[in-house]
């Protein structure tokens, strides 16, 4: 057993002593107060057990950022007064990172291909660069949407920074005794959910396994919103994005938002899903995965090591309950005597 005491022993002695010496009327009072003394005493020393498994608090958490950067992100359906989806992500995305304020962000943007653009960083300033960059696909090279795009690279970058292992990699098997990591993982998932290409949605259960908690936000209205394009990556002119239909006539392109494939990302990641439609949003998403930060189970951890439990809250409660019956005789006896 070891001892931690929160006043030095000879000081908590000397207070006990005095509170014995102030001798109460009455053998069973006098013996109370004995009872009420030498558990105070035992309070203070906070007495422990050894014990082989430690808990351990998280409290570091790690943001994942996944931005859908296709073309139909450029649609201007977002507020009152029909902005563009990619701007309100701009802004969303430096709300979220001000609400977690020292947490570790790091962002992957998918469109034709998933792109790494920052890695793990204390930095809010390397995502905002990076998020400010983002203007959707350029007509020429755009290729359909698909939001299985972004699923092996956030599976990589999620593996490796919990310090998962993968049982088929004899390189992986070598180092499984190896720690995971206690940092809590936070996925944001952003898209308008829309697939334009003749991609089935998969199931993003392995998601869902590696990410503690997180959110999935949708961008976009069911109207739908016009857009405006670039040809090329170095165009500074955007033009009316429009087709000729299967009449051949001319014909002004809408993107809608498809909630539905958004939910089910959701619901296999087992995450809310969030349909942002202004700035106040923002304080619904962090304010829920905050409170699922302070009390879900990932909010701690056991692993093996030296550690203790500590006991003095038994000597605690035992004084607790003494002192609520020393409050009810006393209260009764000035009752009596009056």
């Amino acid at each position: 057993m070891t001892f931690s005491p929160y006043l030095p022993i000879p000081v908590m002695a000397a207070i006990c002593i005095v509170l014995i010496i102030l001798k109460r009327k009455g053998v069973w009072n006098f013996i109370r107060q004995i009872l009420i003394s030498v558990l105070i005493f035992a309070v203070n020393l906070r007495p422990a057990f050894p014990t082989n498994t430690v808990t351990v608090i998280n409290n570091d958490v790690d943001v994942l950022f996944v931005v859908d950067n296709t073309i139909s992100m450029l649609a201007e359906d977002y507020g009152s007064d029909d902005g563009r989806r990619i701007d309100a992500v701009r802004a969303d995305v430096e709300a979220i990172m001000n609400d977690f304020a020292g947490a570790r962000f790091a962002m992957i943007t998918f469109g034709d291909n998933p792109v790494y653009m920052v890695p793990y960083t204390t930095s809010p300033e390397a995502i905002m660069l990076a998020v400010n960059t983002l203007e959707g696909e350029t007509t020429r090279y755009a290729d359909g949407t698909s939001l299985n795009t972004a699923y092996d690279m956030m599976k990589d970058v999620l593996e490796k920074n919990v310090g998962a292992v993968d049982e088929d990699d004899d390189d992986d098997k070598e180092k499984s005794d190896a720690p995971r990591t206690e940092r809590i993982q936070v996925v944001i998932f952003i898209s308008d959910g829309e697939i334009t290409s003749n991609d089935r949605l998969r199931s993003f259960e392995g998601i869902g396994e590696l990410a503690d908690t997180g959110a999935v936000l949708g961008y976009g209205t069911t109207s739908g919103g016009q857009m405006h394009v670039r040809n090329y990556a170095l165009d500074e002119e955007y033009e009316l994005l429009q087709y000729y239909d299967s009449s051949n006539n001319l014909v002004t392109a809408v993107s809608k938002i498809d909630e539905g494939n958004l939910k089910a990302v959701a619901a296999d990641m087992g995450v809310e899903y969030y349909h942002m439609t202004s700035p106040s949003n923002v304080s619904d998403v962090t304010g829920a995965i905050n409170g699922m930060i302070d009390s879900g189970a990932f909010a701690q951890t056991e692993r093996e090591g030296e550690g203790k439990v500590e006991v003095y809250w038994a000597f605690a409660a035992g004084l607790a309950v003494i002192l609520m019956y020393d409050l009810f005789y006393y209260r009764k006896k000035m009752g009596n005597e009056r």
